[in-house]
């Protein structure tokens, strides 16, 4: 897998999010979390623990939907990463 390849499978009309769009969600969670930099250190725990399978991709989702914590900006913004039926 190369860097800019997605570890998710797309299909259907959905565009698949590039390393820019990748690159952009993680400031915009930085941005977010501020005043929190346990949370965002958190955030890119998990994302790395999935990036090396230390978790699974079930186990990401849940995690970072209990990270987020219902905040439909960042929500939004994961679903892009996520096949249509994952989103959360």
């Amino acid at each position: 897998m190369s860097e800019g390849d997605s570890i998710f499978v797309y299909k259907g009309d959905k565009p698949k999010p590039t390393k820019i769009d990748a690159k952009a969600y993680i400031k915009a969670v930085k941005d977010h979390f501020h005043n929190d930099r346990k949370k965002y250190e958190d955030f890119l725990a998990i994302m790395k623990d999935f990036k090396v399978r230390k978790i699974s991709r079930a186990d990401c989702i849940t995690a970072v939907k209990e990270l987020l914590n219902g905040d439909q900006d960042l929500v939004s913004g994961f679903n892009v990463f996520l096949p249509d039926w994952l989103e959360i």
